[in-house]
């Protein structure tokens, strides 16, 4: 193989040199123990195709990337390779404001796109954390959600169609432009979630939504976290339809004082509806033995939404073991419970059975007593029917810990899966479940 300069000398031809990222950058996209030989950035899905043809020839794997948020989540890698990011594909295809639909480009940054959809009183109903950083595509692969999923799902709730460069270099499209298209397979989620390694994703078709006129929160606090989950349940079940209903516990938030387990409860619509329902819960709240009621609006509801959409972001992964874990929502409480030591910040999205841990590492941190703990908790997961994936981790954490845990019967068929859509395990290989 070559070496550094002459392998980005090689690449320029297909992308140019402005597609290539100096040496001295390529850090920027590292991952793990990782730093790519390359940074590949195409502007056009000829230059995907052509080098993914090159790769494939001289024996380098691919690794996509929009912004670089997602790279660290996955198992070590077996070997370095190309890093391709498509952040030069980042254009609105099609608007369609009347029929609630936008196609883009893969490499379009989710808040420039918000940015766009707002002059038309419309929104991408979707907030992952990065939220200034990550692109569609980067979404998308990664089937990343935040809070709203509750009210509006996830990326495989809302995308209508994709287009995709397999590794071979063949592109193909899955899905159309309007809601109900779907014929046969939807191939669409087989893409989602998929972390790109079955093709990467050049474009993509969305659904969109009206921006909410208005919209609030209610939080209050609890003295324990059986009472806060029982009641953000309640609230879940209710006549109302909230947004979202997050739990925080241990995670400082600048409207109260004390940490004590905090239910954020967010309602968007009308006005009159919104306060309608914020009356409601209010009630329920105080009936619950809720301590210091409190709602929140305009500015101060967009820094607090921000804060819960941000909890799983970490600056570095040298420094925090972010996990999520996946329960049926009546588990939750006692799974917390099982669970919590005291100095570990988690946030809950009640509604949906998902619980972020944020584990701090610190020098004098004892990283198998952490893999111990870790090992621990995906095994009370399982027992209730759950499972348990590590976000971010140190590369010392992921050698002892597979950080998405064994998928059971399915793994053959995704294996199978994988071997026809990328035979020669060009892209991502290794670091998705069951080492696909």
């Amino acid at each position: 193989m070559e070496n550094s300069s002459s392998l980005n000398e090689e690449l320029s031809e297909f992308v140019g040199q402005t597609g290539i990222l100096s040496d001295t950058k390529n850090s920027y996209y590292s991952y793990d123990d990782c730093v790519p030989k390359a940074v590949v950035i195409p502007e056009s899905v000829q230059e995907v195709q052509d080098v993914l043809r090159y790769a494939s020839e001289h024996g380098y794997t691919v690794i996509p990337a929009g912004a670089g948020t997602k790279l660290g989540i996955g198992n070590l890698s077996e070997k370095c390779g190309i890093v391709l990011t498509l952040t030069r594909l980042n254009s609105i295809v099609e608007y369609e404001p009347a029929d609630l639909t936008v196609t883009v480009e893969a490499g379009i940054r989710l808040a420039d796109l918000q940015t766009e959809l707002a002059k038309n009183r419309q929104f991408l109903a979707m907030n992952p954390p990065y939220a200034d950083r990550c692109t569609i595509g980067g979404i998308v692969a990664t089937n990343a959600s935040g809070p709203l999923r509750l009210r509006y799902g996830t990326a495989r709730n809302q995308v209508l169609g994709l287009r995709v460069v397999h590794a071979s270099g063949t592109v193909v499209k899955s899905g159309g432009k309007v809601v109900k298209n779907v014929a046969g397979y939807d191939l669409n989620k087989l893409y989602i979630g998929s972390y790109g390694t079955l093709g990467i994703i050049t474009e993509v078709t969305l659904k969109l939504a009206p921006l909410p006129i208005h919209q609030a929160i209610i939080a209050s606090q609890f003295q324990n976290v059986q009472d806060a989950v029982k009641t953000g349940l309640s609230v879940v079940s209710s006549q109302t339809l909230p947004t979202f209903v997050n739990l925080s516990v241990n995670h400082p938030l600048e409207l109260f004082s004390e940490q004590k387990p905090t239910l954020i409860i967010g309602f968007a619509g009308e006005p009159e509806t919104v306060t309608w329902q914020l009356n409601t819960v209010q009630t329920q709240l105080e009936q619950n033995s809720a301590d210091g009621v409190q709602i929140v609006e305009d500015e101060s509801y967009h820094s607090m939404c921000s804060e819960i959409q941000e909890f799983p972001n970490v600056v570095s992964e040298l420094d925090h073991v972010v996990v999520k874990v996946n329960l049926k929502r009546t588990d939750i409480a006692n799974y917390l419970v099982e669970n919590l030591n005291g100095s570990e910040e988690v946030m809950v999205l009640l509604g949906n059975g998902v619980i972020y841990f944020n584990i701090a590492i610190t020098s004098g941190s004892d990283l198998q007593q952490i893999v111990h703990t870790l090992s621990q908790m995906r095994q009370r997961a399982i027992d209730v029917g759950g499972n348990l994936i590590i976000e971010s981790a140190p590369p010392e954490v992921k050698r002892q810990i597979d950080v998405w845990g064994s998928i059971g019967a399915t793994q053959n068929l995704m294996k199978q899966i994988k071997a026809k859509f990328d035979e020669a395990a060009l892209l991502n290989p290794g670091r998705f479940v069951s080492s696909i």
